[in-house]
């Protein structure tokens, strides 16, 4: 709770989402059944709001990525990649968490794992960007996507540790990259 409670700015707060796991996890086999392969909604996880005036409203959802998408590190300024799932960018306004599910419950799974990516997105909530504030939006961010990894009985958890570890990437060396062929 303290991730939650640091991530929106609050200590007391609403929040929806009664009954979302099932209905998320339930939408995503569906829609991989459909062989949906590109981002498509499951709809929304969670949605929470302090109660405080100038407290945060965050909202988690998750859906599909196409394989490609792991392979762009590109982020906002603001965002840090970390060492967790397939691919994780925190920010203070934004994070994603991406990883791969085989599971019994996704027929043909084991041939075209899918490739599930959780969203997290702020609104009403302006804070300077720190360290903390991405490492708490990843940590609550990585707990719905751990507890959609067992719903859904991904192997190995999706790859996702039980407890978020929150090893930041290293940032690329500007002056290490190839000249743009634009130069």
């Amino acid at each position: 709770m303290a991730s939650v409670e640091s991530a929106i700015g609050d200590t007391t707060f609403w929040r929806n989402g009664d009954g979302a796991l099932d209905r998320v996890a339930a939408k995503l086999k569906d829609l991989y059944a459909d062989g949906q392969s590109v981002y498509t909604s499951a709809g929304e996880f969670c949605k929470i709001k302090g109660k405080k005036r100038g407290s945060g409203n965050m909202n988690i959802s998750f859906g599909f990525y196409k394989p490609e998408d792991v392979l762009d590190n590109r982020h906002s300024a603001s965002q840090r990649l970390y060492e967790l799932g397939k691919q994780a960018v925190a920010g203070a306004k934004n994070s994603s968490l991406r990883f791969e599910c085989v599971s019994p419950q996704l027929d043909g799974s084991d041939k075209d794992p899918a490739r599930i990516v959780g969203l997290m997105s702020f609104r009403e909530r302006d804070v300077p960007e720190s360290q903390a504030l991405r490492e708490d939006n990843l940590t609550v961010l990585h707990a719905a996507s751990f507890a959609l990894a067992k719903k859904l009985e991904c192997e190995n958890n999706g790859g996702l540790p039980q407890k978020a570890v929150l090893q930041p990437k290293p940032e690329p060396d500007p002056s290490q990259e190839s000249p743009s062929a634009y130069s």
